[in-house]
């Protein structure tokens, strides 16, 4: 039996919450709480499994309440239950192992019990691997960094302090070789993609130089021995590196329940290193929104929640915003929930997208 705890500032919201879990079977509440001091006062000595925490509570942010709880309860994982949207890859970066959104639907709460029982199966089985190895050759922890490249290029250290860099080409070189995906790169086609523009003697020196001072900021971070050399070529340990693309890859490729889908719009903030926009990630960045839109548009055919289904059809308009079937099916999908006003502003904007960017009459639009 899995034994949760329950924190959120509405009274109701931890009502609904403990009944959906009745319902789903498997897990005691410990306790309701409202306030995370009044959890951390009540429950000190007691061992949760799971802490259902809400996001946005007047005494602390769930986010940073989540360090003081995981101080208390070291064995617990956290599930983020909010009504919204935007924290998701905030969430993603605590190593939550699950992303609620308001009203809790009962499949996504089965989903992520599933989720925690796989992940504590795992650790059981490496626990036993850890205690023989570390008996032999102990190592200390590493510490892991987490990397967001959709929209923007961030890099954050274990404790969420965004890393700033000494130079852009030392921040271009991380990306480069993180792009990589682990995989060695001979030092003149770094030259030659990073450096285009110089001679192969000055693309070497200013080469030398960034890269002592990526080394050197990844060292300040934590991690030194991140980047590798040899037979003249670099790469880069990825595996301490968590990052949003990662995360959003794993997503396509498992094409799972709505909740997924939930996931994904709230990880995908833009295009990858759209802000950057470094040439060589240019094939990458065009596959990734290929694969997006293919998602949306398989994920927009299914029996969805009206307002989900609604963002994503506005997400492909966004993303494709000359393709008339999106407009379409947006229209048609306000008109059966009956927002009349809300149909009538997308057939506007669809008719101003065409007139307006491609010149052509209203009447003489085609319609599939």
């Amino acid at each position: 039996m899995i034994k949760a705890l329950l924190i959120d500032d509405e009274e109701i919201a931890l009502d609904v919450m403990e009944i959906v879990l009745q319902e789903v079977g498997g897990v005691t509440v410990l306790g309701k709480f409202r306030l995370v001091s009044e959890a951390i006062a009540q429950l000190a000595g007691m061992q949760p499994d799971l802490i259902f925490l809400d996001i946005e509570m007047p005494e602390m942010n769930g986010l940073a309440a989540s360090a003081a709880l995981l101080a208390i309860f070291p064995d617990a994982d956290i599930v983020y239950v909010t009504a919204h949207d935007q924290y998701a890859v905030d969430a993603f970066e605590t190593k939550a192992i699950g992303y609620l959104l308001k009203p809790v639907a009962k499949h996504r709460l089965v989903k992520t019990l599933e989720r925690y029982a796989e992940l504590r199966e795992k650790a059981a089985r490496r626990a036993g691997t850890i205690r023989i190895s570390t008996a032999i050759s102990p190592e200390p922890p590493r510490r892991t960094l987490s990397l967001k490249l959709l929209e923007s290029m961030e890099l954050y250290d274990a404790e969420g302090r965004l890393i700033t860099w000494r130079t852009r080409k030392a921040k271009e070189l991380f990306g480069y070789l993180w792009h990589h995906g682990g995989a060695p790169v001979y030092r003149y086609r770094i030259y030659e993609h990073l450096w285009p523009e110089l001679d192969a003697e000055r693309a070497q020196s200013l080469f030398h130089t960034t890269m002592y001072y990526v080394r050197n900021t990844l060292k300040q971070a934590g991690c030194p021995d991140m980047i590798g050399f040899g037979d003249e070529r670099y790469w880069m340990r990825t595996d301490e590196v968590a990052c949003d693309v990662t995360r959003l890859e794993a997503l396509l490729g498992r094409g799972g329940p709505a909740g997924d889908a939930e996931e994904l719009l709230s990880l995908y903030r833009g295009d990858y290193f759209e802000t950057e926009n470094y040439s060589w990630a240019n094939s990458r960045k065009y596959e990734l929104r290929a694969a997006i839109i293919r998602y949306l548009e398989s994920e927009a055919e299914h029996e969805l929640d009206a307002s989900l289904k609604e963002r994503l059809l506005r997400r492909l308009l966004e993303l494709q915003p000359y393709q008339e079937k999106y407009y379409d099916h947006l229209v048609l999908h306000l008109t059966f929930l009956g927002d009349a006003a809300a149909a009538d502003e997308v057939s506007r904007l669809k008719e101003m997208t065409f007139r307006t960017d491609l010149g052509l009459p209203v009447n003489e639009l085609h319609r599939e």
